[in-house]
């Protein structure tokens, strides 16, 4: 007897997939295309690699829902962690370790971990391949792993209104869960690309001089550069929502672009700090302390700004060089509500247009030697 076409066994395994739905109870009170469309639901679960059982539980804790868009981001588990420790040649207690600092966490459960875990746990094996101080490496991730969060409720703003819809209806969350699950893509491009070119621009900064190296390269030219953030904004983003430092972020650029007129120009904004150069050091000066004043008339939190003066490019939209790095440590080391130049800056200032005083000499990341910085402000006009 010739085995049945194709077409007929799924037919078959629908049919009797179908009754045990029945059985189960699954389908009770449910007729017409109210049924199709949970029949559907439930097909997709299963195909997820829920059992019946599951589905039951599911069902009598009006989860449905939760579950299709639980599996829409992440498959079904099928490791506990000895087997993500034997598969990926990682520890026990290493993997422990790495799981924690990225966020990931850690169960004892068995079936917890999919195989994007086990790509999370190579990629240690990978880091240590590539001869890199473990240290640093754990420190990065550490670093990663605690920011995510921010990322995961901006991304979990995007789509409430939608989630909300779906919470309490397992049709439509069937309909979202594929938007959601190309939501996460995005998502995931989305930051690896920010973090390639940022960590190209570091490269390129870096080629481009190093304390006491200074030198030009073609389209280069001396420019002022600035760095203005707001003092404790990371305060902020542990105690406070998306919706929250998605509006004190956007306060500080529409704030940014008001206040500031050529020839200095706002490079770009990156959460709670602004980056702005002008090849004039007068004109960035008074952009730097009217945006510190506009800010804590604004009610935002209290902003401060670092400035540094050097050989800078201009490239793919972006500012690379040591004033740029400079700019970004001194910020780090500045008073709320306060402006500190260095020294090449103060050099390049109109003193009679401003006043400055010794800041003190400080030593700043990345930095081999202590860097002179002054904090400025305007004469007062008679």
């Amino acid at each position: 007897m010739s085995p049945l076409p194709r077409s007929l066994r799924q037919a078959e395994r629908s049919r009797v997939q179908v009754h045990e739905f029945e059985d189960a109870g699954l389908l009770d009170g449910l007729t017409g295309a109210d049924r199709t469309a949970r029949v559907d639901v439930l097909r997709t679960l299963v195909d997820a690699g829920e059992s019946l059982d599951e589905l039951v539980h599911a069902t009598r804790g009006s989860r449905l829902a939760h579950l299709l868009l639980e599996r829409a981001l992440s498959p079904k588990g099928e490791y506990d962690l000895d087997d993500i420790a034997r598969l990926s040649g990682v520890t026990d207690r290493d993997l422990r370790r790495w799981f924690r600092v990225i966020g990931r966490g850690v169960s004892t459960d068995e079936s917890f971990y999919n195989d994007g875990d086990l790509a999370l746990a190579r990629a240690l094996q990978e880091y240590r391949n590539l001869g890199l101080d473990e240290k640093a490496v754990f420190a990065a991730a550490r670093v990663m792993g605690r920011n995510i969060w921010t990322v995961a409720d901006a991304a979990d703003a995007l789509l409430q209104e939608r989630l909300e819809a779906a919470r309490e209806h397992p049709e439509i969350a069937l309909r979202y869960s594929e938007e959601i699950r190309r939501l996460a893509e995005y998502q995931g491009q989305i930051l690896a690309q920010i973090l390639a070119t940022n960590v190209r621009h570091r490269i390129h900064a870096d080629a481009m001089g190093t304390e006491g190296a200074e030198f030009r390269l073609p389209d280069a030219g001396m420019m002022g550069v600035c760095f203005a953030d707001l003092v404790g904004f990371t305060v902020l983003g542990e105690r406070g929502t998306a919706d929250e430092l998605g509006r004190v972020a956007a306060d500080l650029d529409s704030l940014a672009s008001d206040v500031v007129d050529p020839p200095v120009r706002v490079v770009k904004t990156i959460g709670d700090a602004v980056m702005m150069v002008a090849p004039d050091a007068d004109c960035l000066a008074g952009a730097a302390l009217d945006l510190v004043e506009a800010a804590r008339g604004a009610g935002l939190p209290p902003l401060r700004a670092g400035i540094a003066w050097g050989s800078a490019m201009h490239s793919s939209g972006d500012w690379f060089g040591r004033p740029v790095n400079l700019a970004s440590r001194v910020v780090a080391v500045t008073p709320a509500h306060e402006v500190l130049v260095t020294r090449e800056f103060f050099d390049q200032l109109d003193t009679d247009g401003f006043w400055c005083e010794p800041a003190g000499a400080h030593h700043l990341k990345g930095l081999d030697l202590p860097q002179e910085l002054f904090a400025i402000g305007r004469r007062q006009v008679a």
